[in-house]
């Protein structure tokens, strides 16, 4: 390490000098930790704050046995995964079908990002339930449960209501 000698109003001064590349090693080893921070805060915003808003529950026009569920997940917290879904319709199935570009496909699980909302909706993202009995009809009470990895099962209770009518354009 250096020494050099500085005159400063008169008066001189010893100054040490950092050895070569001391200053640009330090930076970068300062930006990465400020990066990795970020990234952290980025991916473990804290826990979950899951709500379910909005969800609705329609019959088939078209298959008998089958109905569509929408509804928005909102997340005002850390992420979280749909890890299943269920009903107690005896003998029904629900599944997650999730749209990929311009395609339905279902999938197991469904992440649900931190601070953002996941809209499940007629004509796209939604959750399938299939091989209803026949005794479903609109009116019918029934009970979705959502589970969560971080968060654990939420249920909806909801009355399956009929399709909609189509407007005839003349």
């Amino acid at each position: 390490m250096g020494k050099d000698k500085e005159i400063h109003g008169g008066a001189a001064e010893r100054k040490t000098t950092a050895p070569r590349g001391g200053r640009g090693r330090l930076s970068a080893a300062v930006i990465i930790i400020f990066m990795a921070a970020a990234l952290l805060t980025e991916c473990h915003s804290g826990p979950p704050k899951i709500s379910i808003e909005n969800a609705k529950a329609v019959m088939s026009a078209g298959i008998y046995g089958e109905a569509m569920v929408t509804m928005t997940i909102k997340n005002e917290g850390g992420a979280d995964t749909l890890t299943g879904v269920s009903t107690n319709i005896p003998g029904a199935t629900a599944t997650f079908h999730i749209m990929e570009g311009q395609r339905m496909a279902p999938e197991r699980t469904v992440d649900i990002p931190g601070r953002k909302s996941m809209i499940f909706k007629t004509g796209g993202s939604h959750v399938m339930l299939e091989n209803m009995p026949r005794s479903m009809a609109a009116g019918t009470p029934f009970t979705l449960t959502l589970n969560f990895a971080k968060s654990g099962q939420k249920q909806i209770h909801l009355t399956l209501e009929k399709t909609p009518a189509m407007p005839m354009n003349m």
